[in-house]
């Protein structure tokens, strides 16, 4: 008897693992969506005792995205922020300090309300300070306007949506398969997430948003009840809040047109510039996601030291488990001058993500970076420079 009970349960979990498989990524096409992350970082060393003075150095960053997207437009907002702050241990060590920040933004406006031709306009802001200048350098601003091709998919609600399967059909909450039709309708629950904001309060929302969640699983005839449970509910709960599922993309986009430089860091350049981008996303199974973006900007002005620009960054994510990630990216940098050295960079990351709680994620990297030629602000370096790093960030979003 025993025996018989065994080879039904083996026999039920292959069924219900069959009937996730049969959903792939690329099947979520939901256009109206949005998608954000953000995190902040920080690190402090005090040294004091056997030196002349107490010495310090101290690092802080921060990034943050958000992708919105419906039929007729979607747009793009990125920010990353750096600062360190160091004194050395020697009397005439004085205090040093660095800070650097871009925002960039991306509208685009399709004109059938589908998934091919749009334009767009774009815009740059950067500020700095170098930490060897007593002063800020000018404000970068940039902005490009020109027309594209293609749209991305943000397919991330419907991982989530395999996750919470998953998960509850691990415990027997959910004790039949769920169609594909079903697994769909969930994550188009899941992607609300900011109209239950609005609508019901931040205090409030997840009751609702939660309940509806509930409602999606029963039209779909994966649980008897009207309901998962308290259990069911907690465990939605901290697989949305703790287990966080890095970003599914799936789609292409070109897109080509012309910039102008408004101001520069070095107060002088003001260059029109022919840019062309080509973006792509590829979630590889339910666990892993490929990215690439490439950029290409043509100096106009025959006046400049520099006459063309090319970068390529792909990045390749894997979740080995519900809470740890391992991330890599690899950025090429190609710079074209008109006289000396051409410049060649290359940067490849390796490394691991584990979300603790409290919105709390302790990440290991491995850097690796190199510069091949001398020119503008770039120093060729004879060897690779290597860094192993260790930090905790706070996940803001």
């Amino acid at each position: 008897m025993n025996k018989i009970k065994l080879s039904l349960t083996v026999v039920g979990t292959l069924f219900l693992t069959s009937s996730l498989s049969a959903i792939e990524m690329t099947d979520y096409k939901v256009i109206e969506g949005t998608y954000e992350e953000a995190y902040i970082n920080g690190a402090l060393t005090i040294e004091g005792g056997n030196q002349p003075q107490t010495s310090y150095s101290s690092h802080a960053d921060a990034k943050f995205k958000t992708i919105h997207t419906t039929a007729p437009y979607s747009w793009e907002l990125n920010a990353v922020a750096n600062s360190d702050f160091s004194k050395g241990p020697n009397d005439d060590d004085k205090s040093e300090d660095s800070y650097n920040s871009l925002v960039n933004g991306r509208f685009d406006k399709y004109l059938n309300n589908d998934d091919t031709i749009f334009l767009y306009g774009s815009g740059d802001l950067g500020y700095r300070k170098q930490v060897t200048a007593d002063d800020a350098d000018d404000p970068f601003a940039k902005i490009g306007a020109g027309a594209g091709y293609g749209r991305m998919y943000d397919a991330t609600p419907l991982a989530v949506a395999l996750r919470i399967v998953e998960d509850l059909t691990a415990y027997k909450i959910i004790k039949k398969p769920v169609s594909d039709e079903g697994m769909i309708a969930l994550a188009k629950v899941i992607d609300l997430e900011d109209e239950y904001q609005s609508k019901y309060g931040f205090n409030d929302y997840k009751k609702y948003w939660y309940a509806d969640m509930e409602k999606s699983l029963k039209s779909s005839g994966a649980i008897d009840k009207d309901s998962v449970g308290t259990f069911g509910v907690i465990r939605i709960n901290e697989i949305i809040d703790l287990e966080k599922i890095s970003g599914r993309f799936h789609g292409w986009k070109v897109r080509g047109g012309l910039g102008q430089i408004l101001s520069n860091y070095d107060g002088k350049s003001e260059s029109t510039i022919a840019n062309a981008e080509f973006q792509y996303g590829l979630p590889i199974g339910y666990q892993s996601q490929f990215t690439e973006r490439a950029n290409l900007s043509k100096i106009l002005d025959s006046d400049e030291a520099i006459d063309f620009q090319f970068s390529n960054s792909a990045s390749y994510t894997y979740e080995i488990a519900d809470r740890i990630d391992w991330e890599n990216q690899w950025t090429l940098g190609f710079d074209k001058y008109s006289h000396g050295d051409d410049v060649i960079t290359n940067s490849f990351t390796t490394g691991f993500r584990y979300y603790l709680a409290n919105r709390l994620t302790f990440d290991t990297t491995l850097s690796l970076t190199k510069t091949d030629g001398t020119n503008g602000n770039s120093v060729e370096t004879k060897a690779w420079n290597k860094k192993l790093i260790s930090t905790i960030r706070y996940r803001l979003k």
